[in-house]
């Protein structure tokens, strides 16, 4: 049964990276991940994090050794945005869109301001 050691461990060498790449890639030094992985002491938490960033695993894994659940089919609604509405062609039309928004609520301030001072000039300021 593999510990959080053996895990660290092995993910650094399933990547092919040495202790010093490890340390470099999350921000310690080599002599703090040969002590992650010689049981001599445990990552903190943000440095747990970090590597399951690293190395695209869960901090479950890291920590207790649970494999990410399979896909049951069940999808969500945050999955259907991510793979169906979010595409990089439909994030270019939404830059567009909320651009000519924008430019559309600025002409409309404007306009307002525009009003508002020709008001003060020819009725005075209003009380």
């Amino acid at each position: 049964m593999m510990n959080v050691a053996d895990r660290i461990q092995n993910l650094r060498k399933t990547k092919g990276i040495s202790q010093e790449q490890l340390a470099d890639a999350i921000g310690v030094s080599r002599q703090a991940v040969s002590k992650w992985e010689s049981e001599q002491c445990t990552p903190d938490l943000d440095k747990v994090i970090l590597m399951s960033e690293y190395f695209d695993v869960t901090t479950d894994y890291i920590l207790k050794g649970i494999e990410p659940v399979a896909g049951d089919g069940h999808v969500t609604v945050g999955d259907v945005l991510d793979k169906k509405i979010l595409t990089e062609a439909n994030g270019k039309r939404a830059k567009h869109i909320l651009r000519y928004v924008l430019y559309g609520a600025a002409a409309v301030l404007a306009i307002d301001i525009i009003s508002f001072i020709l008001y003060v000039i020819f009725h005075g300021f209003p009380m």
